[in-house]
């Protein structure tokens, strides 16, 4: 069976300073984005066949109500 990696999550706190480090190396950051219903956002940065997604908690509320969208 053939594995490949193509998204790897990291979660932060929110608004995920940690990703300022990859831009001042010199990484160009993708659009960012809130998932509506979830409660969480992300700040992502996008490779030729892989993406970097650092993941926050910024609605507890909704992130706890355990409604699958």
């Amino acid at each position: 069976m053939a594995f490949e990696f193509d998204h790897l999550f990291i979660c932060t706190d929110i608004n995920a300073w940690e990703a300022e480090a990859l831009v001042s190396f010199g990484l160009v950051e993708g659009s960012s984005n809130p998932h509506p219903g979830q409660g969480t956002a992300n700040r992502r940065f996008f490779f030729h066949n892989a993406m970097l997604e650092f993941l926050w908690v910024h609605n507890p509320e909704q992130a706890k109500s355990g409604v699958e969208l």
